[in-house]
């Protein structure tokens, strides 16, 4: 009898020491959306922490918004720490760059112009292009820390300003200008959509990183290869698998993907704003949150590649690195020529990518040739082919990357580093310090991946603290509007100088003008079929928002529904699945392409 007692308690012992060594060998979940870099990150540096990891992406292929050329200029340590970082772990060649690619470079009417041959040879342009540069620097300089731009009402007052509303004060000379207006544009997005405060904050952020250092390096396949080397490392991907609607509740998270659900402790959304509106949030998204979605700037930028047999411009010219045009061309890149050939990337950006929205493909990339064959005769002869990627066109993301404009950041600043319960956000536009470019993409999936482990810690992630009072309210800003259709295609509408304001101003008044200008452009030309674009869907929306709960302690299992492992895209063994997944495949915006980051 008492025999038979004690092995009933040993029993029982065994079993609680088993259930216990199974609940701390059993790896936290979590399921992050989206395959863009930022996506990729952060799936990486939670697999690499122990997690079981999901990664769902709505479209065939990982990559996000990548750009179009073939290589990729990249920066060195300095400029791009995070993203050297990386490269340095998956041992990825890069090659040095060539010294005369290293700062930009102009194509006036055709005449291409380093540094040097422009304060030679035009004077006055280079002079006032260097008096941009100072009169940007001091408001720069006024930023002590670009992590809180609006930190007194006087930086704050910078916010209501447009960038455009500002040069119009420098009275800067026709080609000056266009050349500045083409500068910021291929950046960030048209002046006259940014807001002044945001082009101070990241002039300020890289204000000790030369131009040189921005170009340092050469990426072969550009950043797809930096994408390869993460899917190489990640269990579970899952392509063709848009996101329609998230539960949360205390014990986890349901992710909808058509009649699918995916179960885990955590989520993280690394989609663009506009990708987001179309996900069903339970609970829903705050009034804040739901009002950057509906209201957050973004540049629009479209790239073409023209692939040429030889190069038709001036060998002597060495044309490479970064060049912007005046007019006809926008902003361009030549890539090393390869057996014989050469390419050039023509970014077309703000209002001139908006105009020629209503332009089909080849409609787009005949009046780009139009344009060089005026100055290189012989452009039409030697053109093979073209590729295109059309971002300002893309349902998904509305744009290409964030842009803030008048006003946006005293609303959005920090906004989507807070997590909302389970729910973590990733993406360039969540990083407060390189936003829109590769840097920063990666840098968001390293913090949301480490706010998610905090999470499962029991951590809270108290709300940024709220912006400074605000400043009086601006005069209203005189309207500038957008010039003839072809004369103003590429290279913007031509300023017209305010008299007499000979200061350069640093830092405007606490009482500034100006409302954003946004000029709707009209083209006036027939288009050929417009890319058919799905609206959005309206995100649900609740009166009474609902509040955050911080998770305290480690999550509760999660449900045991679709718990059979499912078969992967990309992949090894799922933890998480559901029965009757069918690939759906989705056409992209624009032909498939080695990606780069746009923005660099």
């Amino acid at each position: 009898m008492l025999s038979g007692w004690l092995r009933a308690c040993a029993l029982v012992m065994v079993g609680m020491v088993s259930a216990s060594a199974l609940a701390v060998d059993k790896p936290h979940t979590v399921i992050v959306v989206g395959g863009g870099l930022a996506g990729l990150t952060t799936a990486y540096e939670l697999q690499s922490k122990g997690w079981q990891v999901t990664l769902l992406e709505a479209k065939p292929n990982v990559g996000g918004r990548s750009g179009l050329a073939g290589s990729e200029w990249i920066g060195n340590a300095k400029a791009q720490p995070v993203l050297n970082q990386y490269i340095d772990r998956f041992k990825i060649k890069a090659v040095p760059a060539p010294e005369f690619v290293r700062t930009p470079s102009y194509l006036i009417e055709g005449e291409y112009f380093t540094g040097a041959d422009l304060a030679t040879k035009q004077p006055a342009t280079a002079e006032a292009i260097k008096r941009y540069e100072a009169a940007v620097d001091d408001l720069a300089r006024s930023i002590t820390d670009p992590d809180n731009p609006a930190a007194n009402s006087t930086l704050f007052a910078l916010d209501q300003i447009t960038v455009a509303n500002w040069l119009d004060r420098l009275s800067l000379p026709p080609t000056a200008r266009q050349l500045i207006n083409q500068q910021i544009r291929t950046r960030y997005d048209e002046p006259s959509r940014l807001s002044l405060l945001y082009l101070a904050q990241q002039t300020r952020v890289n204000r000790n990183v030369d131009d040189r250092d921005r170009r340092a390096a050469r990426l072969p396949g550009g950043s797809a290869v930096l994408a390869e080397e993460f899917v190489k490392q990640l269990k579970v991907i899952k392509t063709n698998s848009p996101v329609s609607a998230i539960n949360q509740d205390k014990d986890g998270v349901t992710v909808k993907v058509g009649s699918l659900g995916y179960e885990a402790e955590y989520v993280v959304l690394a989609v663009p704003l506009r990708a987001l509106s179309k996900i069903q949030m339970t609970p829903a998204l705050d009034a804040q949150r739901l009002g950057a979605i509906k209201s957050t700037n973004y540049g629009w930028h479209d790239q073409i590649m023209l692939k040429f047999k030889t190069p038709v411009w001036d060998s002597k010219a060495r044309m490479s690195g970064e060049i912007y045009s005046n007019t006809g061309l926008g902003m361009l890149w030549v890539e090393p020529a390869l057996k014989g050939g050469a390419n050039v990337v023509i970014n077309l950006s703000g209002d001139n990518a908006r105009i020629m929205q209503a332009f089909g493909d080849k409609q787009l990339v005949d009046q780009v040739l139009i344009r060089m064959q005026a100055f290189y005769p012989q452009a039409r002869g030697a053109f093979t082919g073209y590729e295109l990627r059309r971002s300002s066109i893309d349902p998904s993301s509305g744009g290409a990357y964030l842009a803030f404009g008048p006003g946006q950041i005293s609303k959005y600043w920090r906004l989507w580093e807070r997590p909302l319960q389970r729910v973590a956000f990733a993406g360039e536009h969540t990083d407060t310090l390189y936003p829109g470019t590769l840097e920063g993409a990666l840098r968001s999936g390293q913090r949301a991946a480490a706010q998610v482990q905090g999470l499962s810690e029991g951590k809270s992630y108290e709300p940024v603290k709220a912006p400074p009072p605000k400043a009086p309210e601006p005069a209203k800003e005189s309207s500038g509007g957008i010039g003839g259709f072809f004369s103003n295609l590429f290279g913007g509408s031509k300023p017209e100088p305010k008299p007499a304001e000979k200061a350069p101003a640093p830092a405007p008044a606490p009482a500034p003008a100006p409302a954003p200008v946004t000029p709707p452009p009209a083209p006036v030309v027939e288009p050929a079929k417009p890319a058919v674009v799905e609206p959005a869907k309206k995100a649900p929306a609740k009166k009474e928002p609902a509040k955050k709960d911080p998770v305290k302690k480690a999550p509760a299992k999660p449900a045991a529904t679709h718990k059979a492992p499912a078969k992967t895209d990309a992949a090894k063994k799922a933890p998480a699945k559901a029965t009757g997944d069918k690939a759906a495949p989705a056409t992209p915006a624009a032909p498939a392409a080695p990606a780069t980051d746009s923005k660099n």
